[in-house]
Formats: structure tokens, sequence, C-alpha cells
């Protein structure tokens, strides 16, 4: 008959609890692997879920490398090597070619109504914009202002050379032909009424609001329209937004 072994507690913890420790490291290790792995496809799929919502609907689908919203201002000149092809409208006047058939519906429809609108002003060379820039100058210094005070109030009315909008063919000055002051009373007619209100309709937008003086550095003008593409025109006005604030919107989104 075989002697039963005695159990021996010490020789049981020196074979056992090493291999004990390791296969509970290696589980810990396994499972923190998997909380790793779980956590990223749970952020990727978040994000995925994030990213189809945004192409499903889109708020404004517009990039402000767009041709459309060149923003030409004080602090954003002309880049040098700009290029755009120029079509003649109403006569002797020129715009960027892709304006003309946007601006001739609008000044259609307008008609249409029994109103009498009219170009004012649209394209102009760099050689023209630096001609009326410095003539404002001038009033201003015969006022008595000195050099720099005199740039600064006539940029108000007046942008230095390239950086007018006008010199890239996406703006045009329009005015009723029964008053073509460029004044505020300007708005009182019935033509900017009607352009203020349906100019979004057909891509453009007033580009320079009362209201937003402080943002375009430039005084009110209830003529100046700019193009933008029918998209966007709609998008800054029903926001009541400037240009300057709709790229950074842009920028941010």
């Amino acid at each position: 008959m075989k002697k039963k072994r005695k159990f021996n507690v010490i020789t049981f913890i020196k074979n056992w609890i090493p291999i004990l420790i390791v296969v509970f490291i290696i589980m810990i290790w396994s499972q923190k692997k998997e909380d790793t792995v779980e956590g990223k496809t749970t952020k990727t799929s978040v994000a995925e879920n994030v990213l189809i919502v945004e192409l499903q609907n889109p708020e404004i689908d517009s990039k402000v490398e767009d041709w459309n919203l060149r923003l030409v201002n004080k602090e954003n000149e002309i880049p040098q090597e700009y290029h755009f092809d120029l079509q003649e409208i109403e006569g002797n006047h020129k715009v960027d070619s892709r304006v003309v058939e946007p601006l001739k519906q609008m000044l259609t429809d307008a008609r249409k109504q029994g109103l009498k609108p009219i170009i004012c002003s649209s394209y102009r060379s760099t050689r023209i914009q630096t001609s009326l820039f410095e003539q404002k100058v001038r009033q201003y210094r015969n006022l008595g202002y000195e050099s720099l005070e005199a740039k600064e109030k006539a940029s108000y009315w007046v942008t230095p050379p390239k950086t007018s909008e006008h010199e890239i063919g996406i703006a045009v000055d329009i005015v009723s032909v029964n008053y073509q002051n460029l004044d505020e009373r300007q708005e009182k007619t019935a033509v900017q009424k009607w352009l203020m209100q349906n100019c979004n309709q057909y891509g453009f937008i007033l580009r320079y609001p009362t209201h937003k003086k402080e943002i375009t550095k430039i005084n009110y003008e209830p003529w100046h329209y700019r193009y933008v593409g029918i998209e966007n025109a709609k998008f800054i006005t029903e926001k009541g937004l400037c240009l300057e604030e709709y790229i950074d919107y842009l920028k941010k989104s």
C-alpha cells in the first residue's frame, strides 16, 4: 500500500504562485489592450457618424477659396496673379464674365416691375482707382487734414488701389435713373428698395450696410452690390452678416 503524500503548503506556494502571477498579469494586459481598441473603435465610430450627418445636412457648402468669395478690403489686397475675364454689359460697362448673366437678369426683372435701375460704376482699372483715391485725399487735405488722416478719411469713401472690389469686376454701383446722387437718400428710391430686398435671389449682396461700418471700414453705400453667388447671398442675408463676418464663419465651420 502506497503512502499518501503529505500536502506541503510551502512547496505549493513556491511552485504555483509565480505562475498565477504571470497569468494574472497577462489577463490584465489583454483587458487593457481590448479596452484601448474598443475605445478607439468607439471614437472612430462617433467621428464617422458626425461626418456623415454633416455631409448629409451641410448648413452651407462654400469655401473661402471660391472665386465669388474673394475678400478684397483694406487688409486683403488683390493678389498680383489674380486673373479674370471681362465682358461688357449695359453699354460701356464691364464686369467679370461670370457675373454678367445674373446681373442682366436682376436688372431685367427690376425693369419688369416698372423700375429704372442703371449701372453708374462697374470694373475699374487700378490706375482709375488710384486716381479716384488721390482725388478724395486731396479733398480732405483741402479741408485742413494732415496727409495720414486725410488718407484714412478718404478710404472710408474710396478704397485705396488694389483693395477695391471694382478692380476685380464683381461689384457694381447701381442707382435709380430718377436719382443718381451717391448719398444715403439713394436708399429711399424704389430701385434701391427693390434691390435690397431681392438682390440675394440673383447672387448679390448690399456690400456695405450702414450697421456694419465698424467691420467693413467703409461708410454706408446703398448702391454698391457685390456678387457672391445665390447660395451665399441668401445665407448672408438671412443671417444678417457682412462679407467679412461670413468669411470668418466659413473659416470656423
